[in-house]
């Protein structure tokens, strides 16, 4: 993988033809069912949705990743204001080890998404 790729973790409905694997793609029995560095064809993609795969890990340039990320889409600006505004609400985050600043982390995501994508009501 080059310096400028990174792996997202991409739900197997949203694969598209020309992705490249990650890393191993396995069945439950732990048959190989794509290897890495595999470019995903059509038919790949139909075949790990049959064995019922939800996600697969692929290499993606930062421009992918950028449009994966419901981060990386908002101005620097908004960004600051909504975590400052969640972590005035959460308690302590930084101060109880990886599991709150987990927690925090998916908030936030989930703050993120409903911004850019308000639920219909």
């Amino acid at each position: 993988m080059a310096d400028s790729t990174s792996v997202l973790r991409v739900k197997s409905e949203k694969l598209e033809p020309g992705m490249i694997v990650a890393r191993d793609v396995k069945n439950i029995d732990g048959t190989l069912l794509v290897p890495a560095g595999c470019t995903l064809s059509e038919r790949q993609i139909d075949i790990l949705q049959a064995w019922g795969v939800s996600e697969v890990e692929v290499e993606a340039s930062q421009e992918l990743t950028k449009s994966h990320d419901p981060l990386a889409q908002l101005p620097p600006e908004t960004l600051a204001k909504m975590t400052e505004d969640l972590r005035n609400r959460f308690w302590k985050p930084d101060e109880f080890g990886p599991v709150p600043a987990e927690i925090f982390k998916l908030m936030l995501l989930r703050k993120v998404r409903n911004f850019l994508n308000p639920p219909i009501k």
